[in-house]
This record gives structure tokens, sequence and C-alpha cells, in this order.
């Protein structure tokens, strides 16, 4: 068992025109060595390498050492590369870059695929290759499968611990790739479902730690000897202060989950470099659970810290300098990860040379035989032999007869899972001729609904137009009635008229009548009218005065009387035409103002007629609106249901092809066009 320390690199990261003016506090002097000015005093550190602000993709990629990782991977040791540092310091710029599939700015991860498939094409041709993917997110102390087909099926994933394999996700999906571009669309896949959000210091801050697993299992054809290597990368969330972030609501808590999750990491980095705690407490978070294996464990592990040259930052990149220091001293215990069908079969076959060399003649034992037939001695040396070959023999038998029945068992597992395989089959399909079915009869039903529900409200509605129709016809009646009353009235006083108005009573009946009438006309007539009336009121009142003066005149003395007789008689008959037009033009405007009352009263009825049948619409709208809400939230139940169905169909063809055993031979110098001719379904040995 090797023993090896975590490497640690740190990287500054260039001055924003905004942290320009407030100056800077941050400074490399050499390759391993970085100085900080802080609240008026000088703090050194030295890592492994460091990078300045001038510093390239490449670089970083060089510095780190990131092939040589990946060539440890393929030796069968485990590999663990992850950044460290506050929000908006670079990780995951270093980690992923601006753009995954550009040659200049892409990070290290997708470098690393790089790497990894060209050291396979390397490889000697007898080596086969099975590469798995997985992509997994730590939000809110809940692991999330970022490349899960079905989207939300897999959001509270939980880590389990294995004796040969280590820490592992349960559950989680992996993608078994072949080449650059598989790898790399799984990881746009998990890049676009990652939880991010824009704060007061990053517009695109990850609110969450990634982890992507590249799991490298290795056979080779020719003595079936197997290995296994695992490259963790992960991409931490930026510790972050909420009052620079501006953190609020959903943010501020994921602000705590995240410090809180650094905080517990860095009670892991002080119990592993402090000889006296024994006790390293991994379980107080999911990111120090996954990170077990890379932090004292079973994995050569680089550390990127990533720190801002800023004044403003000055606190923070201290805190995360003083880390990496720390984990500078941290002593990892490397293995190799070799399966447990490997160990038997070398041991077996130690059993059978030793068996096979025993049972040989000429060979030590009979000479042995042969030299000291009669020392005592000897003959106990011959004995012993003999009961450790038998031994040998015996635990040998058992070992075939276990790996016999091994076999056997598998054999009738793999019959069974075929027979489950089929039956499940036949009862999928049965069920969907099921679904099928019950899916017509539930639209024949529905159209036949739909129908009998149509049928009803045209029903309904020709009713309601039957009862509004009746109603103003019966309003149309009532007006013709009126109408037929107003014209006989208006006969009736036309042959009043046509009889004459006689002397001073008929004039002052008149008068009085016109008076009367006079009052009942309404205010809202015009104003010609208006003066039209005052005028022959006036001139009526004159007249009657003049046919008062006349009748005390004629009660004067006859001699008097009678030198105007003749005068006044033809006055008087011109005040009777005169009042006989008065009366008239006085009627015809009471008929007019009865026509407009009459109409009046009729628009009033007809309102009241509209107002109700407006209700009536309004009230059958709301009801129509109700059963129209409901039927649209029936469809979209269904519809949620239906996209179920499918996204498990989706699913778990996806999972199919995904988890398919696909490997990759070593020797392929063009993989990414000779993909076809060599990628291929096999036997799961890596699962034996």
């Amino acid at each position: 068992m090797d023993h090896a320390a975590v490497s640690v690199y740190c990287r500054i990261r260039p001055l924003r025109t905004a942290d320009a003016d407030r100056g800077t506090m941050l400074i490399s002097s050499d390759s391993k060595t970085v100085s900080l000015a802080h609240s008026g005093e000088c703090y050194n550190f030295s890592f492994d390498r460091v990078f300045d602000s001038d510093a390239s993709q490449q670089n970083m990629f060089d510095g780190v050492r990131v092939a040589e990782c990946v060539f440890d991977v393929l030796g069968g040791y485990n590999a663990t590369i992850f950044a460290y540092g506050q929000t908006a310091s670079g990780k995951t710029h270093t980690m992923e870059g601006m753009d995954i599939f550009h040659p200049v700015t892409r990070g290290i991860i997708p470098r690393s695929a790089t790497a990894l498939f060209q050291a396979c094409s390397q490889a000697p041709s007898d080596i086969e290759f099975a590469i798995k993917v997985s992509f997994v997110e730590i939000y809110m102390e809940r692991i999330r499968d970022l490349i899960d087909p079905f989207g939300q099926k897999r959001t509270n994933l939980q880590i389990r611990e294995d004796p040969s394999t280590g820490v592992y996700v349960a559950g989680c999906t992996e993608a078994f790739v072949t080449n650059e571009c598989e790898l790399l669309k799984c990881m746009t896949i998990g890049r676009k479902s990652r939880a991010t959000a824009a704060t007061g210091m990053n517009e695109g801050s990850s609110r969450s730690h990634s982890v992507l697993c590249i799991t490298v299992l290795q056979r080779n054809t020719e003595t079936d000897s197997k290995r296994v290597g695992k490259l963790v990368l992960v991409d931490l969330a930026g510790s972050e202060m909420v009052r620079k972030s501006q953190a609020a609501g959903q943010q501020l808590e994921e602000a705590k989950k995240i410090n809180k999750s650094l905080s517990a990491l860095g009670q892991v980095i002080n119990a592993l470099t402090d000889e006296k705690k024994v006790h390293v407490p991994y379980r107080d978070s999911k990111l120090t659970r996954m990170l077990q294996d890379s932090l004292g464990g079973n994995a050569k592990t680089a550390l990127i810290v990533a720190a801002s040259a800023s004044a403003e930052n000055s606190f923070e990149t201290l805190s995360t300098l003083k880390f990496g220091q720390r984990a500078k001293a941290i002593k990892n215990k490397l293995h190799k990860a070799e399966a447990a069908i490997d160990m038997q079969s070398t041991y077996i076959n130690a059993l059978e040379m030793q068996v096979a060399s025993s049972s040989k003649p000429g060979t030590s034992t009979p000479k042995l035989l042969g030299t000291c037939s009669h020392d005592a001695e000897s003959m106990a040396v011959i004995l012993a032999l003999q009961q450790k070959i038998a031994a040998l023999n015996e635990e040998l038998a058992e070992e075939r007869a276990e790996s016999k029945r091994c076999s056997t068992e598998t054999q009738d597992l793999t019959t069974l899972l075929h027979q489950k395989e089929s039956l499940l089959l036949e009862a999928g399909e049965l069920m969907k001729e099921v679904e099928a079915k019950m899916e017509e009869n539930v639209r024949d039903r529905a159209d036949l609904v739909a129908k009998n529900e149509m049928l009803i409200k045209a029903k309904v509605q020709n009713e309601e137009r039957a009862h509004f129709r009746i109603r103003e016809l019966g309003l149309r009646l009532e007006k013709a009635n009126a109408v037929d009353a107003r014209l006989r009235k208006e006969e009736a006083d036309e042959a009043a008229i046509s009889q004459g108005v006689s002397g001073g009573a008929t004039t002052s009946v008149a008068s009085h009548s016109f008076k009367k009438d006079a009052k009942g006309i309404p205010g809202t007539r015009s104003a010609y009218t208006d003066q039209q009336h005052f005028k022959l009121m006036t001139d009526l009142e004159s007249q009657c005065k003049l046919a008062e003066r006349l009748k005390k005149e004629m009660s004067e003395p006859s001699d008097r009387r009678t030198s105007a007789a003749c005068r006044e008689n033809q006055h008087m008959r011109s005040l009777q035409q005169r009042l006989e037009q008065l009366v008239a033009v006085h009627r015809q405007l009471l008929r007019k103002y009865a026509a407009l009352e009459l109409n009046l009263g009729e628009a009033n009825k007809m309102i009241a007629l509209r107002d109700e049948r407006i209700v009536q619409l309004e009230s059958q709208s709301e009801k129509r609106f109700e059963m129209i809400t409901a039927q649209c939230h029936c469809m979209s139940t269904l519809m949620k249901d239906l996209d179920m169905r499918l996204l498990n169909q989706k699913s778990t063809l996806i999972e199919k092809a995904l988890a398919g055993p696909r490997t990759l031979r070593g020797g392929q110098r063009d993989y990414p066009s000779r993909l076809s001719a060599h990628t291929k379904k096999t036997t799961v040995w890596w699962n034996r």
C-alpha cells in the first residue's frame, strides 16, 4: 500500500474592471509561492504550483498533471480533482471552461476526456475498455442525478459504501461511452440541469456541488485479468458572504447549505491533519461523504484553490489559502482496485501448480523416501507433506465445486432472468393492448358524453330563445293595444273639436284644460316646443281678458252697445277661430307627448327584458366556464399521465441503451471514425 500526499495548486483570477480600482493584495512571487497582504500583515503560502492571472487553460491542464492522473486511472488507481474557493473566483471556469468544445477555452474536465480516450487508443489491442460516466449534483444537501433521462425521478439519492469499490451513489444513472463526444454530450446534458442563479457577485453562480465520475473498467482478452480505475472531477459551489452576494429568499437558503457543507469539509481537513483527533466527521455532510475516498482514502487527489486578487475579497482569499495549506498535509492510502475473482483465480492456479509439482515422479518427495527410509524424522516430514497435499487437494476440490456451483447457479439465474424478461415483455404487450382498448373506450365514451351535452345545451338554448321570443311578441302586442287606444282617443278628441267651442265658458274650459295638460308636459321637451307653448298661453290669457272686458261692456247701456256690436261680433269670430287653432295645436302636442310616453314605457320593458336575458346568459357563461375549467383540469391531468407514461417508456429505452455493455478496444488510433466497427455488445464481464 502506497501513501501519497494531496497535491494542491493555486490559481489567481484576473481582476475585473470593478475590482481594478480597489487595488490588489495577492502577489505570486514564483511558481510555488504566493503572498497575501491582509490587515497590515503579510502571509506566505507554498503550493505544488501557483498559476498567475495570465495562465491559460492548457497551462492549468499541464501544470496540474491531469494526464498523469488519467494514466494512473488506467493503471488501476482512483484519482480525484476538485476546485475550491469563494464564489466568482473561477472554479467552474477552471473545471469546465467557457465552451467545453472549444479547443482553447475548455477546462480540465473536457481535456481529461480527450486525454482518456487518447490513452485508450494507445493501449495494446488485447485490452478491452468499458467506460461508465455518472454526473450528480449536491443541491440543498440532496443528491440529484443530472443525466437522468426521466428528469425528476432521482432527486434524493443515497450514498453507499462497498469494501471493494469504496463510496458510491446508489441508483444514479451510469452511461456507457465509447468516445469523447459521447462523454461531452453527457456532460452537456448535466450542465443544463445543474442549479445556477445570478447573485451580486456572479451572474451565473453555481448553487450546487457537481461531481462527474468516470469509471474505467479494463480486461485483458488473453489472460482474462481485470482492472478498475475511477476518475472523479468535482466543481464545488463557492463560499459566499450574504452582504456581498445580496442573496435573499431561496438563494439565501442555498447559500446557507453551501456554507454549511464547505464548513464540514474544512472540519474534515482539520481532523485529518490533526494527529490527536481519531474521529473524522465524514458523515456530517453529503459532500464530505462523497469525498471520503479522496480525502485520506484510496485516491490520488489534486486540489485547485481559486483565489481572487482583489483587496475587497482579502478575508475570503486568506481563508481559501489556509484551507489549501492544511490540505497539503493529508496522506492518502493508495492501492489498486482488483476484482475479487482475479484473486480467487490466482489462488486456484497456485494450488494447481503445487499439486502438479508434488505429484510428478522424481521430485523431492520420492527422493526423500529413497534416502531417508529408515529415519523416523524423515517419515514424519513425509507424512506432514502428504497431509498438506491432501488438504490442498481437498481445498482445490472444494474451490472447484464452489466454482461449478456458482457457475450452475449463475446459469440458472440467467435462464430464470430470461424467462422473467420474456414474461415481462408479454405482460407489457398485453398491458399496452389493454391500455389501447381502455383509451379507445374512454374516447368513445367521452365523445358520446360530449354529443349528449351538446344536444342538451342546444335544447336549453332553443327553449330560452322561444321563451324570449314569446315575451317579445307579448310586448309588441301591448304596444299595438296602446296605439289603438291612443288612436281611438284622438278620434274622440277630433270629434269634440269639430262641434266647435262656444263663448267664454268654452274658452275658459279650454284654457283650464290646457293649463292642466300643460302641467303634465315633461321638462324633457325641446326648447322650441316650450317657447311655442308659452306664446300660446300668453295669447290665450290676453284673449280671455279681452272677452271679459267685452262682457262688461255688453252689460253697459244699449246705446253704446249698438254702436260697436257689429265690430265686436266680427272680432269675436276671429278670436274664436284663433282659439280653435290653439286648442288643435295643444291637442297635437298632447298626442306627441303620449306617444313619447308610450315609446318610453315600451323601451323600459325591452331594456328590462334584455337585462334579464343578459343575467341569464351571464349565469350560463359562468356555469359553462366552470365546466370548461373542470374539463381543462381533467384533460391536463390526463395529459400529465400520458407524459409520465411516455417519459417512462423513453426512460426505459434510454436506460437500456445507456446501460448496455458497450466496450472499446485498445489500439484504435482513429477511435471517433472507427467507432461503429469496434463498438459491440458483449458479456458484462466486469460484473462477474
